[in-house]
């Protein structure tokens, strides 16, 4: 830089070669790699510029490019570390080891994790991860989850509580764990999996300004060669003039911060809903959450808790023992997957009452919407709601009287059902109650001041669902009552209609909040997450569930989805400001090197200073914490 003093001092500029020599091989070698593919990316421009520079004998220039080109590779390697770490530390979670209890010894075999099979006992250390998911079968200690729900308090754990693969007993007792799920299956396994799921889903609006990037650059290097050779032909002095500002053109051609300013962004939100237990699968759906209009919530287990008590339980006619009825109620929910029931198996052990081994059941079937079919003893049992024992022409024949008691059990607000055999009509009638989760007021009151319609989904009775949402502050006309899984599916359809035939970079930039997301944890709600945009399950839900969401809540809490959503939109606010931010500056520059106001120090300075910026920018979405209280307080963790 001091050859710019002039005199003596102008040779100065010849120690530029040496900054070139040392900083070129590396470009040159990635710009000859591209070139063989028939692309064009930046390091071919920067080669490109360095070798016209040099050929006008302007050292310090090519100087500049390769000194801050090679600056700010480093810069953004140092810059996208954080968020790379932050999802590098989600795949570390699994575990190597176990410690297996030999069953005839009671000695400890250490063996891969891989390699426990389900039922095993397995000891767990005070410190060591828990190989995979299970049950504790002895010791009482305290876990910590925060690698798979971003809680950051221990959980206290004792015999009988399910345990995760790849959580951390933190307490100062050993636990025993009898595996239920291999390493393989565990709930950490299957997260690393929408990891890796995530980081390979990217967005439309990414494949478009990379599409746009690949065309954009070709048509200004074609422009910036023609600046470089035509004007030679009016004389050296013009040549010399122009192939200056042709080489500027090159460098300013660079789409670095352009191409970045997308991805930059999705990578540190989806670093971020990872550490609070969110998985988002893909910045195609942290995109989709910042442009939501309507959500749609299923009941049971979203809304509510999903941990239901058994509050009525009535035999109905006098030609079956209430022991004998019991056994068959308890056999059939013993197999079925939703919330309520277990309340019913539990209610029913809880008087005593235990399954012969002469019982059995077979042909065990789920009615969607509806509840449960099996055979008993080559006797066709129903279990299920009012809607299935109409469909099967039975429920008029409960007694009057019964049906009159059963009525009163409404005002509960619970969730009421009947079960009946074959060749004897309904035989029993219950009631289980369940209570909406303690944060689903607040969640609805902010999504609702969001300017999100926010509505209820559920197959239970039309009086059960209004007590829930009087509750929780819905109104009744945003309660849609007795559904049927096709009806909650056309539901959503119907809310989508709005979303089709939108350009994704148009409706990032200039449409109003439009999307559908829908919420729920069991079988039923399967369908629906998929037609969404956006398909939100609990973490304690279903697999099925799980696995054709789009969004995760690891602890089913449900502030995680107002974090989400408040995540999403930061998201799209930094893409919206980085893009504008980087074809302004690309602009500014452009118009000030066609006019030799600038020079190719200018134009490698705007280039690398705009690509740090943006980067800055995206990165500044990572939480400078973990969240403390439980779920996550989203105006403490996001930095707009």
């Amino acid at each position: 830089m001091l050859s710019y003093v002039g005199g003596t001092w102008a040779y100065l500029s010849y120690l530029g070669l040496v900054s070139i020599v040392f900083g070129i091989p590396p470009i040159a070698n990635k710009a000859l790699r591209t070139a063989r593919r028939g692309m064009i990316d930046t390091n071919v421009l920067m080669f490109l510029a360095v070798v016209g520079a040099v050929c006008l004998k302007q050292f310090d220039e090519g100087a500049a490019v390769t000194f801050l080109f090679s600056m700010s590779e480093w810069l953004e390697d140092r810059a996208t570390s954080r968020a790379n770490a932050a999802l590098t530390s989600i795949v570390n979670l699994k575990p190597e080891r176990a410690n297996i209890i030999q069953p005839k010894t009671k000695e400890l075999i250490v063996v891969p994790a891989t390699s426990v099979p389900v039922g095993a006992m397995v000891a767990v250390k005070s410190g060591d991860k828990i190989p995979c998911d299970g049950v504790i079968a002895e010791g009482t200690s305290t876990v910590d989850e925060s690698s798979l729900t971003g809680e950051s308090r221990p959980v206290k754990k004792g015999p009988g509580d399910e345990v995760s693969g790849g959580t951390v007993n933190s307490g100062n007792t050993q636990i025993v764990v009898q595996t239920t799920h291999t390493s393989d299956d565990s709930a950490v396994s299957r997260l690393i999996r929408l990891v890796e799921e995530a980081q390979a889903n990217r967005s439309e609006t990414e494949k478009i300004v990379d599409s746009f990037a690949k065309v954009y650059t070709p048509c200004v290097v074609i422009s910036a060669i023609s600046l470089c050779t035509f004007p030679w032909l009016w004389g050296d002095e013009i040549g010399r003039d122009w192939m200056a500002r042709g080489l500027s053109l090159l460098v300013i051609a660079c789409p670095c911060a352009l191409v970045i300013s997308t991805p930059i962004s999705y990578v540190a939100g989806l670093a971020a809903t990872a550490q609070n237990g969110i998985l988002v699968k893909g910045g195609v759906h942290l995109e989709a959450l910042g442009q939501l209009k309507h959500v749609c919530f299923d009941k049971t287990g979203t809304l509510t808790v999903g941990d239901f008590k058994l509050l009525k339980l009535d035999v109905i006619g006098k030609k079956n023992e209430r022991k004998d009825v019991l056994q068959y109620l308890a056999l059939m929910e013993d197999r079925a997957t939703h919330p309520l029931a277990k309340s019913l198996v539990d209610g029913i052990k809880a008087e005593g009452i235990t399954i012969p081994t002469s019982l059995f059941v077979k042909d065990h079937t789920f009615l969607a919407g509806e509840g449960v079919l099996g055979i008993i003893n080559d006797s066709k049992v129903y279990v299920g709601n009012e809607r299935l024992f109409r469909r099967l022409g039975m429920f008029e024949s409960i007694p009057l009287e019964q049906r009159k008691e059963v009525e009163s059990w409404e005002a509960m607000g619970g969730t009421i059902g009947f079960m009946s055999i074959e060749n004897q009509g309904v035989v029993c009638a219950y009631c289980v109650a369940d209570a909406p989760r303690p944060e689903a007021a607040q969640v609805l009151k902010e999504l609702e001041g969001m300017g999100i319609n926010v509505t209820m989904l559920t197959g239970d009775k039309k009086e059960t669902a209004l007590l829930i949402g009087k509750k929780i502050g819905l109104a009744e006309r945003n309660i849609k009552s007795e559904l049927l899984p096709e009806e909650k599916l056309a539901l959503v359809s119907e809310m989508k209609i709005e979303t089709d035939d939108v350009n994704p970079l148009l409706a990032l930039f200039f449409s109003k909040p439009r999307l559908v997301l829908m919420c729920g944890d069991g079988v039923n709600d399967a369908p629906s997450l998929v037609a969404a945009n956006v398909g939100v399950a609990m973490g304690a839900g279903a697999a099925l569930a799980m696995e054709t969401a789009d969004v995760t809540l690891m602890d089913s809490h449900l502030t995680k989805l107002t974090y989400s959503i408040k995540m999403g939109r930061s998201v799209i606010g930094k893409i919206r400001q980085n893009v504008v931010f980087s074809i302004v500056v690309k602009l500014v520059v452009l118009t000030l090197t066609l006019m030799n106001k600038v020079g190719l120090w200018a134009a490698i300075g705007s280039d690398v200073g705009s690509m740090i910026i943006v980067t800055l920018n995206g990165m500044s979405l990572l939480p400078k914490k973990r969240a403390t209280n439980k779920g996550t307080d989203s105006s403490s963790t996001i930095t707009v």
